[in-house]
């Protein structure tokens, strides 16, 4: 009788070892999978960034081109956009932006004002 006692649990064993190696496969060929995900978007990412730095190589020489066959034009336009940033940026950084002292004085400069017309006229009367 001791047999069949332990005769079940044994199986019971056996299941559970056949359990988990059939979660730890499970688990084996999502990892691989995951790998070869990420893999791919590896391969992708580098063609694409190839292929980008191609375009980006080729419209250089188009523009070094352009600048060889139009030296004077492309110089006006250089001047053109240099003095508009600089423009642009002497107007950004002159204005004249109001400090938080100013706004915070301006609040307290008005208060009198704001506590006298909340008041009775019979109690404002004695502050004029």
């Amino acid at each position: 009788m001791a047999n069949n006692k332990n005769r079940p649990q044994g199986s019971q064993d056996h299941g559970a070892t056949r359990a988990m190696e059939g979660a730890r496969d499970q688990i084996k060929n999502m990892s691989q999978n995951v790998q070869e995900g990420v893999d791919r978007l590896g391969d992708e990412i580098h063609d694409r960034y190839d292929s980008a730095r191609e375009g980006a190589a080729q419209r250089y020489r188009q523009t070094e081109g352009m600048i060889a066959r139009n030296p004077a034009q492309s110089v006006m336009i250089g001047f053109g956009v240099g003095f508009g940033l600089g423009v642009l940026l002497t107007v950004m950084l002159t204005q004249r932006e109001e400090t938080w002292m100013e706004r915070v004085s301006d609040r307290v400069r008005d208060l009198p004002d704001q506590f006298r017309n909340r008041m009775p006229d019979s109690i404002a009367r004695h502050f004029s």
